[in-house]
């Protein structure tokens, strides 16, 4: 199941007065466009650390988290 990137945009409260925080470093996250050989994706993208999250690296993470994903 891969969140739709309006369900994505409201898990990281987008939309809101107060920016997105980066879970490693605690930078702003901004949202943008990520180009790559074959597809495109939107996702967010820390101007501190350069930490990269999309909708498919939540899920992931939380299957990992839930323990249904295993490394």
């Amino acid at each position: 199941m891969q969140l739709s990137e309006r369900e994505f945009l409201k898990f990281n409260g987008a939309g809101t007065d107060n920016p997105k925080r980066c879970h490693r470093c605690e930078g702003i996250m901004v949202y943008q466009k990520f180009y790559g050989p074959h597809e495109h994706f939107w996702g967010w993208r820390c101007i501190c650390c350069g930490e990269i999250v999309d909708s498919l690296i939540l899920e992931n993470r939380n299957l990992m988290a839930t323990g249904q994903l295993r490394r």
